[in-house]
């Protein structure tokens, strides 16, 4: 008999008869045909990941003798997979107004820490943000306004980590950093479709997903790549592309995400706390989402604005004073989120708030006389120049309108009075937040 059969039949005689209740199992097993080298250990570490429950093979082959001698061409009876409880998901993460649910139908304050099972849910409010970390190479961050469950959570003893979310509002963002060898398959639910990342080893894999208001789902892939099933049809979704799904009917074909947009500068520098942001526009975009933040990963959330297609610029509403982030992202028509382009930074020095416009004034230079009276008695040549002041912003430009016609920047130059007869020519100033001044018109027809 073998050394390990020996060990076996001395534990056993030396065990107290203490009765405990059996581990229970979902267990599958399937034939399996020796080869050389082969033994019952070997065998089950080779499918279970660890030779533990080698024990529960030999049993299920009482025709074996010795399960260190197998016979090669031998047909036996081994568990191929063996599914127990995993460990909950931790919030890491829970910003603002996060709320769990552990028991039905009551949500209640959700903070980092905080341990969800099979059933139980994570959502975010107004401004809010959340993270649950599975393991230590997957994560489910929840933007503002979202709801998950917890569908499922098992692990083989593979050391595999199974997972189904339902995601029932708003948009979630799921982060593969795989070991070398992955340990993690997640599903993500969403209305009719489920979304399966494919991972691979060493490959990072980002997927954001989000319930539609007509009850369908969109889902977009920005690393790696994943399978999208929903009625009854699947696609293949590789990393840049996305795709939609109905409240019912397979997933549309994949289509190219939009770029990201250019912030017009990556780094702002404010004396007011409520600026403006630019961005160039992104061809094929109909609308865009502009996201400030107090953190460069948006996990903080000042600000998010949907707009619609042709905008380019976003006052924010008023910062706190330091260094906060924002980003943008190009929306396509079918409604994907495009790439986000990298976070820019927002000085705020000042906390005041601008809300004025900017101050325009003319002042003459020369051909005027000062009466005894001190009133501006005016020659056929006098010459004018044009006085605009900001005290926060700052004044952008100076735009002209002559005989009615459309507005267009002005060069400062002395002004004649000519070009301010008949009160056709009009001047207005315009600070950086594009607010703009009462326009400025002199009707000075009576002069002569």
């Amino acid at each position: 008999m073998s050394t390990r059969l020996w060990l076996y039949a001395l534990l056993l005689l030396a065990t107290p008869a203490i009765q405990a209740a059996p581990a229970v199992y979902e267990d599958r097993v399937e034939d399996y045909v020796v080869v050389a080298g082969d033994t019952i250990s070997g065998i089950t570490r080779r499918f279970l990941g660890e030779e533990t429950f080698w024990e529960d093979n030999w049993k299920l082959n009482p025709q074996v003798r010795d399960p260190d001698l197998l016979r090669i061409g031998q047909r036996l009876r081994i568990i191929v997979q063996r599914k127990v409880i995993a460990e909950s998901a931790q919030v890491v993460e829970a910003i603002n107004r996060t709320e769990k649910m552990r028991v039905r139908p009551t949500w209640e304050p959700a903070s980092s820490g905080d341990r969800l099972s099979a059933g139980q849910g994570l959502r975010t409010r107004e401004k809010s943000a959340a993270e649950l970390r599975f393991n230590a190479e997957s994560s489910l961050r929840l933007g503002e306004f979202s709801q998950v469950f917890l569908a499922a959570k098992e692990t083989s003893l593979r050391g595999v980590d199974r997972g189904s979310i339902k995601v029932e509002q708003g948009n979630v963002d799921l982060r593969f950093a795989p070991l070398q060898r992955p340990r993690t398959q997640i599903e993500l639910i969403t209305g009719p479709s489920t979304t399966a990342p494919q991972t691979q080893p060493g490959q990072p894999t980002e997927i954001r997903t989000g319930a539609t208001d007509d009850g369908g789902a969109r889902v977009m892939v920005f690393a790696g790549r994943s399978q999208v099933s929903a009625g009854g049809g699947q696609v293949d979704v590789a990393a840049g592309m996305g795709t939609r799904v109905a409240d019912s009917g397979p997933p549309t074909p994949p289509e190219k995400l939009l770029p990201a947009p250019q912030p017009e500068s990556a780094a702002l520098n404010w004396p007011y706390a409520n600026g403006l942001l630019r961005w160039q526009p992104v061809a094929e975009a109909a609308g865009y989402l502009v996201e400030v933040c107090a953190d460069p990963a948006c996990a903080r959330l000042h600000q998010r604005e949907a707009l619609p297609a042709g905008t380019t610029r976003l006052q924010v509403t008023p910062l706190p004073l330091g260094t906060h982030h924002w980003r943008v992202h190009a929306v396509s028509t079918s409604g994907l989120d495009g790439y986000a382009s990298a976070a820019a930074t927002i000085e705020v020095t000042d906390s005041r708030v601008d809300h004025l416009p900017p101050l325009l004034a003319l002042r003459p230079l020369s051909g005027f006389v000062l009466d005894p009276q001190g009133a501006v008695r005016l020659g056929p040549a006098a010459t004018f120049e044009l006085l605009a002041h900001d005290e926060l912003a700052g004044v952008a430009r100076i735009e002209i309108s002559r005989d009615g016609g459309d507005w267009q920047p002005w060069t400062p130059t002395p002004i004649t009075l000519a070009e301010l007869r008949d009160g056709r020519t009009r001047f207005r100033a315009v600070d950086r937040l594009e607010q703009v001044s009462p326009a400025l018109r002199l009707d000075i027809s009576a002069i002569r």
